[in-house]
């Protein structure tokens, strides 16, 4: 994408042409009409940035030979001003937004929220659930969405799109996911509307969580209180509103994205917290904080559980002979070939330098130390930059009705891996919790 800042002051040049690099933006830069007419000329813009007062003449004096342009004339223009109560209306030309010159934080964050709202896809397009039968309507909406770039499922039936919308697993911001259902509720078929709407928000995942928007030809206070209640967002009767649809439809997709973008943000922060970035295991901290709650559960369910302390042999002599960068990669494919070998619901963590820490859930001290066995033999086999890496495992387990925590688990583990290194290492040694 491309940009055009057109600004006296070097500073907010630059300030403007960085914001902008970081949203994806290459820049052209002029501090004159006469240098922004020839860029325009030549070049087509995705936004372009003017500030109210050039070095030779007035901002308004170029936006309007961008309004006539034939290139340019539906770009977005941001109008930098000092005067912090100008609007865009007030304006004799077309801008999209004033950004008011407050601070540099200020103005980078108008610049973020005005792309974002308006130049970001994810914003203004989406994928809908759409459930009509009446075949005129469903015609006259599908025009509508799709000449706006929606991405539509029609369905004539609830059980049909039900079954649809139970096929796509993923949610959030995921490019497959569902951004909005919209439903007739009163539908041929013995599922209605409102039994799409119910099952909808049974899922436990984000996908329960998407808005809806219910059709209906209905006034009736109590039934539309009843539909809110069911756990639709919003709704439309008929007749529809071109109008109204698309605006409903926009902020609804736009609040279900800025929302889905928080909780990537979130998934972020916690996957840095929890999540070691040499070996993709799961860190110490995150081992620490969910222990006692992984063996609590497996407690009150009534099923074992079993944890390893996995530490290499020699590991110090891999960084004094070959160098830490070796090292990290030694580390690497260990807790690739880990993450690997473990089920969805057990926790590989790594514990510090080359130990890791792997509690297993649903799994007894024979399984275990079977487990074991069978890793110990596949790093003697994983040969990481061509070394012959061994490993000292030890094995511990809480059968069910066993008393024990954690720190127990741990020790006991921990004098495995001793026993193992004292017994000549690269071997599994099973020490009971004490």
């Amino acid at each position: 994408m491309r940009a055009l800042i057109v600004e006296n002051n070097r500073v907010y040049r630059d300030l403007l042409a960085h914001t902008l690099a970081e949203q994806g933006f290459n820049s052209d830069s002029g501090d004159s009409i006469e240098s922004a007419r020839l860029y325009v000329d030549s070049e087509s813009y995705d936004i372009i940035c003017v500030n109210q007062k050039l070095k030779d003449g007035p901002g308004e004096e170029f936006v309007a030979y961008c309004n006539r342009h034939h290139s340019q004339n539906g770009t977005p223009i941001l109008f930098l001003s000092e005067n912090k109560a100008l609007k865009a209306e007030q304006l004799s030309v077309r801008v999209d937004s004033v950004i008011h010159e407050l601070n540099e934080h200020q103005i980078e964050d108008q610049i973020v929220h005005f792309i974002d709202l308006h130049l970001d896809p994810v914003f203004f397009e989406g994928r809908i659930l759409f459930v009509e039968d009446d075949a005129a309507v469903a015609t006259d909406i599908l025009s509508q969405l799709q000449e706006t770039g929606y991405q539509v499922s029609h369905f004539t039936t609830a059980e049909a799109a039900s079954e649809e919308f139970d096929a796509v697993t993923v949610y959030g911001s995921h490019a497959e996911a569902y951004d909005l259902a919209i439903t007739e509720i009163d539908l041929m078929g013995q599922m209605q509307g409102e039994d799409l709407v119910t099952t909808i928000r049974s899922y436990e995942d984000g996908r329960g969580f998407i808005p809806i928007i219910a059709i209906t030809e209905s006034d009736d206070d109590q039934r539309r209180i009843a539909l809110y209640h069911s756990g639709v967002s919003d709704f439309l009767p008929k007749p529809i509103l071109r109008e109204e649809l698309l605006i409903r439809i926009s902020n609804l997709i736009t609040n279900k994205r800025l929302l889905d973008k928080v909780h990537d943000i979130r998934r972020e922060l916690f996957a840095l917290a929890t999540i070691d970035n040499l070996t993709g295991c799961h860190n110490r901290h995150s081992l620490m904080e969910f222990s006692d709650k992984f063996i609590s559960t497996a407690r009150r369910h009534e099923y074992p559980v079993s944890l390893l302390v996995i530490d290499l042999d020699h590991f110090k002599a891999v960084n004094d002979n070959h160098g830490h960068a070796v090292g990290d990669l030694v580390l690497q494919k260990t807790g690739a070939l880990l993450t690997e070998s473990f089920r969805d619901g057990d926790l590989v963590s790594r514990y510090g330098g080359e130990e890791f820490v792997v509690l297993m859930t649903h799994c007894d001290a024979k399984n275990a130390c079977a487990k074991a066995e069978k890793l110990r033999l596949e790093i003697e086999n994983l040969k990481p930059e061509g070394l012959q890496i061994t490993t000292s495992i030890g094995v511990t387990s809480l059968e069910v009705g066993a008393t024990g925590d954690f720190e127990a688990m741990f020790r006991a583990g921990d004098e495995g891996v001793y026993a193992a290194k004292e017994g000549g290492r690269n071997r599994v040694v099973y020490i009971d919790v004490a």
